[in-house]
C-alpha cells in the first residue's frame, strides 16, 4: 500500500521466501503501479532488477537526466544507491504498470531517503512526511 493514503503502489509476489530471516537473498516479482515520490531513496540491501514488461525512468544522483529502463533492462545497485522511479504515462496521464524481477541481496542497513541533501532513516522520513501532509490539509480547509 501507498505509504500515505492506502493506495496500492506496488504488488510484491514472493517467488522464493516470504520471510527469509537471515537467508542471504530473496527473489520477488514486482508489479509497480505508481511512481516513487520526489525524494530519492536507497534500499537495505544490494539488488538486481530485470524489467519484464513495461518500463520506467530511473532518476539517480549521479545522472543529470533520468535513464530509461525498458523491457530486458538489467540494473545492479548497491544498498547505498539513491534513486527513484517514474512510470510512463498514457495520453490521459495515467501511469502504466511495470513488471520487474527483483533480487535482494543480504540486508546490511535500513531504508532511507534524502531530503534537502540529508539522508533520513525511513521511519523518521515517513512520519515527518505524514505530519506535513496533515498540516497542509488543515491549512487548505481553513
Amino acid at each position: 500500500m501507498d505509504r500515505d493514503n492506502n493506495q496500492p503502489y506496488l504488488i510484491r509476489y514472493y517467488l522464493f521466501l516470504k520471510d527469509r530471516g537471515n537467508f542471504p537473498f530473496n527473489i520477488v516479482l514486482h508489479k509497480i503501479l505508481k511512481s516513487d515520490q520526489d525524494d530519492l531513496h536507497d534500499h537495505p540491501w544490494p539488488w538486481i532488477s530485470i524489467v519484464l514488461k513495461g518500463g520506467y525512468w530511473e532518476h539517480m544522483v549521479r545522472k543529470k537526466r533520468p535513464q530509461w529502463r525498458g523491457f530486458g533492462s538489467i540494473s545492479f545497485r548497491s544498498s547505498r544507491t539513491l534513486h527513484r522511479i517514474q512510470l510512463r504515462t498514457d495520453v490521459e496521464d495515467n501511469e502504466l504498470p511495470c513488471w520487474t524481477l527483483f533480487v535482494m541481496g543480504p540486508k546490511g542497513r535500513v531504508w532511507g531517503f534524502v531530503k534537502d541533501g540529508t539522508w533520513i532513516e525511513n521511519e523518521t522520513y515517513l512520519t515527518n512526511r505524514q505530519r506535513r501532509q496533515v498540516v497542509q490539509h488543515i491549512s487548505s480547509t481553513d
